[in-house]
């Protein structure tokens, strides 16, 4: 127990006793209640307090400020919202207007041609790494659609079905080797055929076969479908001479024809179901 006593512990204890019994006395003495070592503390922490206060408003100015920064992103995700329903409305609209064409050149078209039958239809998958611009529409052998249907947008010749099933059907384009047209040159009236392959296809022609060198067809000819054959009904547009161009291995020519509509855009067409003088 002396050993105690006489340890640095014991004097450690001892000289914190005696400091806070001094602050005690001084305390007393000067009235204040606040030993000096409270005193000191609170002369160390309140820079401490102050900085603590003014990160504290600080930080309720930025909850503050948050919190009109969630309003302002409420506001501009309901902004996108309502530009979003915009676009989608510009859309239909757009849709609206296409078909409306659409209709509009086929009641010319039937005006001019009582006698055809039509079944409208929608495009609805395209192959875009098909050079022949071949398409599937939403209508089927359920709506009375078969094989060697001509398909048209307006006035212009766009192919024929080939495949056919209960909801849809395949459309071969006139870009397709598989497809040829019994055609007419409108100014000349000289009679020719239509043929393609992989070359004119993926360069966007269509020949034109059966001229003869010496043939009156020139650049800027409406080329159209003759009737004969029974596939396809007279007058329609297939598209415009381009270019004419000798034969390297007879004495014949053939041209270079651009079809008439534009593939890459067309979203309804008509499908004629019958037609005086088709083939049975």
């Amino acid at each position: 127990m002396r050993n105690f006593f006489r340890s640095v512990k014991f004097k450690i204890v001892l000289s914190v006793l005696a400091a806070a019994l001094l602050g005690v006395f001084i305390a007393a003495v000067s009235g204040s209640g606040m030993s000096p070592l409270t005193n000191a503390l609170n002369t160390v922490m309140t820079p401490l307090n102050n900085a603590a206060k003014d990160l504290s408003e600080r930080l309720s100015g930025f909850n503050a400020g948050f919190v009109s920064s969630s309003k302002y992103l409420e506001e501009i995700d309901s902004l996108k919202k309502e530009i979003e329903s915009y676009k989608e409305q510009l859309v239909d609209y757009e849709k609206l207007q296409q078909k409306l064409s659409s209709y509009e050149e086929f009641l010319e078209v039937k005006s001019e041609n009582p006698d055809f039958s039509f079944t409208p239809a929608t495009i609805i998958m395209k192959d875009p790494l098909d050079v022949y611009s071949s398409f599937t529409i939403n209508k089927g052998s359920s709506d009375g659609i078969k094989p060697n249907m001509p398909v048209i947008y307006g006035k212009n010749l766009l192919g024929v079905i080939r495949e056919v099933g209960l909801t849809n059907s395949v459309v071969y384009s006139v870009f397709n080797p598989e497809v040829s047209i019994a055609v007419y040159e409108i100014r000349t009236r000289e009679n020719c055929y239509t043929e393609s392959d992989n070359v004119s296809a993926s360069e966007g022609y269509i020949k034109l076969m059966g001229l003869s060198r010496t043939t009156p067809v020139v650049s800027g000819g409406i080329v159209c479908s003759s009737g004969i054959g029974g596939i396809y009904p007279r007058d329609l547009i297939v598209g415009s001479v381009s270019e004419v161009i000798n034969s390297e291995s007879d004495i014949s020519a053939y041209a270079l024809v651009t079809p008439a509509a534009d593939f890459s855009n067309l979203i309804d067409v008509f499908v004629i179901t019958d037609f005086e003088g088709k083939a049975e």
